[in-house]
């Protein structure tokens, strides 16, 4: 009686014909891990400028309050006999005054106070004393007394919006710049990963195309579109000033409107997200490509 032989599935021995082919694909990942990171660090910049204006308020500035003017009294000829200190007090409310007359005589005036009657030897209750026992060996701990955090004053928290809104003026845009340029070499090198992987007939090529697209996808949402059609101003590496106007306006009940509102997140908020999800798929995508196509030969 013949024995069935199971079958077992083939061993994947290393090719060793891929050898020239994996150390190029090695050296190909190496810039395309560098050119992947600094694309992500920029996208996220512009998503973090959006949350830190939207939820954080950090750029809102309070409204400066008018300065309070000094009532101007009537002008005398003998205001040059008055002293500094009597000018510059506010009159009373309860009369006019005469040459501070009134407020002088105001001040001199006492209030007097009901006084007590001092308890006499007879009237003072004795207290009890306290048994030595009671308090013997027992440590009485008093509780610290927390401060509360003096909350920022309007002329602080304008400062420090000032502050913030000028640092973010001076990094966003070299990020925008930095970040196009290095997510057009990350394709560049993709490309150039799929081209050696296709020469060398290596496994992975499935992975490494949906990547390259998924890129190209990528290169739509952050692609200055109003250098190339005037009045279209849509891409995840928005203008930061626009950013602050718009929530300006939100704050100021300009866009009341829903549909505004859906495209004042949808400009700020979704569409630099829809990037950096993006960008993440497409860095999965390669990262197997990576494995099929340089692990499995090694």
């Amino acid at each position: 009686m013949a024995q069935d032989v199971k079958r077992e599935p083939p061993v994947r021995l290393p090719n060793p014909s891929a050898q020239p082919f994996v150390a190029a694909l090695k050296t190909a990942r190496f810039y395309t891990v560098i050119f992947f990171w600094v694309t992500m660090v920029c996208v996220l910049a512009y998503v973090a400028a959006f949350v830190l204006a939207e939820w954080a308020n950090l750029y809102d500035m309070p409204a400066a309050e008018p300065a309070k003017a000094a009532p101007a009294g009537p002008v005398s000829w003998l205001g040059i006999f008055e002293s500094t200190a009597a000018a510059a007090e506010p009159e009373s409310k309860g009369g006019a005054s005469f040459f501070g007359l009134e407020a002088a005589k105001k001040k001199a005036v006492r209030p007097e106070t009901p006084q007590e009657p001092a308890a006499g030897p007879a009237t003072k209750a004795a207290e009890p004393a306290t048994p030595e026992s009671a308090t013997e060996g027992k440590i009485i701990a008093e509780r610290p007394t927390l401060v509360p955090r003096a909350s920022l004053t309007p002329d602080q928290q304008r400062r420090r919006a000032q502050y913030y809104h000028d640092l973010t003026v001076a990094v966003l845009p070299p990020l925008r710049i930095v970040g196009f340029l290095a997510s057009i070499l990350l394709g560049a090198t993709l490309f150039v990963y799929l081209q050696i992987t296709l020469l060398g007939r290596l496994a992975g090529i499935r992975h490494l195309t949906n990547a390259v697209f998924l890129l190209m996808v990528f290169w739509v949402t952050v692609m200055p579109w109003e250098n190339v059609f005037p009045g279209f101003q849509v891409s995840a590496f928005y203008d930061f000033s626009q950013l602050l106007e718009a929530h300006a306006s939100r704050l100021a009940g300009a866009a009341g409107n829903p549909w505004d509102t859906a495209l004042y997140f949808g400009r700020f908020c979704v569409l630099p997200l829809v990037s950096l999800l993006l960008l993440a798929c497409s860095g999965i995508r390669f990262a197997a490509g990576y494995h099929e196509s340089v692990v499995a030969n090694e």
